[in-house]
């Protein structure tokens, strides 16, 4: 009997320890929902959401979206236009210049009646995955060396901050060095013909990367492979050239639209419509004058990274058949002279109507997506 009291002593000690812990975690509870009441009535007695700012925010969110899907159009809609390019600037025996738009349209009609209408598309994976790398290289660049990746257009105003500006060129140029290999390999993926039934894949384009990086790469055609550390100081300078041009003239361009159209300082729903507009056209009309700028060292750079790697191209002449690439420069001079020598001043601009009607085809893409973007 003593004992039974004992435990029966025990348990009721125990039910009051579990009663109190089931009073505290209700007390815990029931305080948490008056403090979120608090908070609930306090947010009622808050204004309305300004309907104005409501709108901005609205313009922000469309007009960010609305220039992220027409730069993905432009670029869809334009690499076409890349390829045939880059086929023409290789093309050293062609008749045909192609530096008028005119005369490509029966030689695109023609590959697209023998190869059909994704030929055009070709290599548009492998320059998917090369802007990939690029913009990862340059994140973990950023968060190692503590470098912004995106440059301020503002800091070319103070001499204070040029070296803020050095230092980004100097990313720039660091992040090229490192996919330089992948820009050998992107160039044979864009211009390889499909007639001969050999479609490259993804695993070739990292392969043949691969083989350029370490120098196993051999020449498996006419003419002599350049080793790549051959091509890396024309490279670069070519690279860092054109980033920095159309830095400039982007800069420059939206300065000279932000008084024309009279954009104001305090952001508004119709200041935003013109930044975002003048931003895209800005955008197309400095990118059209760096490549008419730098087309010329762009087909000698093209020119010798293909050399040597067995590719064979579409004949930019009649549109039907292929074509080897034969070329044997020794350096950067070399060709030049030989371009200069063999094909005329001309030579250096072969396929610049590809480039015309590919930023005419751009320029109405932001022509259409300005209308859409007002209806917004």
């Amino acid at each position: 009997m003593v004992f039974r009291h004992f435990f029966n002593m025990i348990g009721d000690t125990e039910d009051d320890e579990m009663s109190k812990k089931v009073v505290s975690n209700q007390d815990i509870q029931n305080e948490f929902l008056s403090e979120l009441a608090c908070k609930v009535n306090n947010y009622d007695n808050f204004d309305a959401i300004n309907p104005k700012e409501k709108s901005d925010n609205l313009s922000r969110v469309s007009g960010f979206a609305l220039g992220v899907g027409s730069l993905y159009i432009q670029e869809t809609l334009g690499y076409p236009f890349i390829v045939l390019r880059r086929q023409c600037q290789l093309n050293n025996r062609s008749v045909r210049y192609h530096i008028l738009p005119f005369s490509l349209f029966p030689v695109l009609t023609k590959i697209h009646q023998k190869q059909g209408f994704g030929v055009f598309w070709k290599g548009w994976g492998s320059s998917c995955l090369l802007n990939g790398s690029i913009i990862f290289i340059e994140m973990v660049l950023t968060e190692v060396v503590h470098i912004p990746r995106q440059s301020n257009p503002n800091q070319m105003e103070s001499k204070k901050n040029w070296k803020a500006v050095i230092t980004h060129e100097l990313l720039k140029g660091l992040s090229f060095f490192i996919t330089l290999p992948l820009y050998s390999a992107c160039f044979v993926d864009t211009v390889q013909t499909n007639a001969l039934g050999e479609t490259r894949s993804v695993f070739a384009f990292l392969g043949d990367a691969f083989h350029r990086l370490v120098g196993s790469y051999t020449s498996r055609g006419h003419g002599r492979l350049l080793p790549m550390y051959t091509l890396i100081f024309p490279s670069i300078v070519y690279f860092m050239v054109r980033y920095i041009l159309k830095s400039f003239i982007t800069y420059h361009f939206m300065r000279i639209n932000k008084k024309r159209l009279n954009i104001e300082e305090q952001v508004s729903e119709e200041s935003m419509k013109k930044i975002y507009y003048s931003e895209l056209m800005s955008n197309i009309c400095a990118s059209f004058l760096t490549e008419v700028f730098m087309f010329p060292f762009e087909t000698v750079i093209v020119r010798l990274h293909l050399q040597g790697t067995r590719t064979i191209i579409d004949d930019t002449d009649k549109g039907i058949g292929v074509v080897p690439l034969c070329t044997n420069y020794g350096s950067v001079m070399d060709c030049i002279k030989t371009i200069r020598r063999e094909e005329g001043y001309a030579g250096f601009f072969k396929g610049f109507g590809a480039l015309i009607l590919q930023y005419v085809v751009q320029s109405a893409i932001v022509k259409l997506a300005c209308p859409i973007y007002n209806y917004l």
